[in-house]
């Protein structure tokens, strides 16, 4: 049927640029590794990101807050800063500032007591109200990605839903937050950055386009890693060798790909049905009774198939220095950790986030954990 639908597309859309779903096999065949996960501490409302701060504490974000969390499996939890805004993407100076992607301002750099000391809040005159990743380069150069010009970060799924034009940017500043300027333009929702591991290019992963793209830090050449993946790729974090770890929000459905392309019926579910209950990927596993897709996933008795067609999943993916995956940890349609927006490895331990299921969590131990 895919393939029947590919030939269909093509006919009737010939200047279209066609992206079948691909497989899981290879290193994306499913498995359950990432059930296998030991979660860490109590649960955390709605975490979005995590970074190790410059004291050894780990950083999470979590609505308009960032928490200092240190102790055993870091439970011990306090407030590090409350802001403006949703925060999402996190980072890290080597000076000890803390950088917060926050919604609708920007920018925003800490002091290692929590005060706002920097904020970078437009480039090109333009506002960047949907802040959604940042990474600091090893010569302090800071890479932030700005999601889109019509949506903020809380909006993920009506953005995608809307199927507009790509309208978000790779913006680049200097490590005080000044001299920025945009890199690259018409990204789709360009939620995953980092520095390669040999520090020569700029890695992004834009969701909506299920695409991997390395921008060149010296110039303005761009190569594509990763034309199509199976999922919605998130953020990206370096690990050892070069290697780099890559978090995906769900992955992608024919039922939704469908919707996307009949435009006369998805504006009319967003206008009329909640948005819990559109059709379309969710962070969050557990079932409800009125949710679209429930009868391809329900057996019997409220019992779910992990084959079934996935509205939320788990998917973390280990690629080499080159963006080929060696290794995936997967959480199936009956799992319990879904909705990954985040994976970073922390000395010899690799933590995720999982948006879906208010936690945090560290990988089963296996090849290459460390940090690099």
């Amino acid at each position: 049927m895919s393939l029947l639908g590919d030939i269909i597309d093509r006919v009737l859309s010939p200047n279209r640029e066609i992206h079948g779903i691909p497989v899981l096999d290879g290193a994306f065949s499913p498995n359950q590794r990432l059930d296998q996960a030991r979660r860490l501490g109590d649960e955390i409302e709605r975490p979005d990101d995590i970074t190790l701060g410059q004291d050894g504490a780990l950083y999470v974000s979590t609505g308009n807050r960032i928490l200092r969390c240190t102790g055993d499996d870091f439970n011990t939890r306090t407030a590090f800063a409350t802001l403006d805004g949703p925060v999402g993407g996190l980072g890290c100076t080597p000076d000890g500032r803390m950088l917060a992607c926050v919604s609708g301002l920007g920018l925003v750099a800490l002091s290692p007591t929590g005060e706002i000391i920097g904020k970078l809040e437009s480039v090109g005159g333009e506002k960047i109200a949907c802040p959604l990743s940042v990474t600091v380069a090893p010569d302090g150069a800071i890479y932030l990605t700005d999601g889109s010009r019509n949506n903020r970060p809380e909006q993920w799924l009506t953005d995608l839903m809307q199927n507009r034009a790509p309208s978000g940017r790779l913006i680049a500043c200097n490590s005080s937050l000044g001299s920025a300027s945009v890199r690259a333009d018409k990204l789709a929702w360009p939620l995953g950055v980092v520095v390669s591991g040999d520090g020569k290019e700029v890695w992004v992963a834009e969701s909506w386009a299920h695409r991997l793209t390395a921008f060149s830090r010296a110039g303005d050449d761009r190569r594509v890693i990763v034309k199509n993946h199976t999922g919605y790729p998130a953020r990206l974090a370096r690990g050892a060798n070069g290697e780099i770890w890559m978090a995906f929000l769900a992955l992608r459905t024919q039922l939704t790909e469908f919707v996307l392309r009949e435009r006369a019926f998805c504006e009319e579910m967003m206008r009329t049905v909640p948005p819990e209950l559109w059709i379309g990927p969710a962070l969050d596993g557990r079932l409800n009774p009125r949710e679209p897709t429930q009868i391809g996933r329900i057996k019997k008795l409220g019992i779910q198939k992990p084959w079934a067609p996935p509205r939320s999943y788990g998917l973390v993916a280990r690629l080499d220095a080159r963006g080929a995956a060696t290794e995936t940890l997967h959480s199936r349609v009956d799992g319990r950790v879904h909705g990954i927006t985040a994976v970073r490895p922390i000395g010899s331990h690799v933590l995720a986030v999982s948006k879906g299921r208010d936690c945090l969590v560290e990988l089963p131990p296996g090849r290459g954990m460390q940090e690099g």
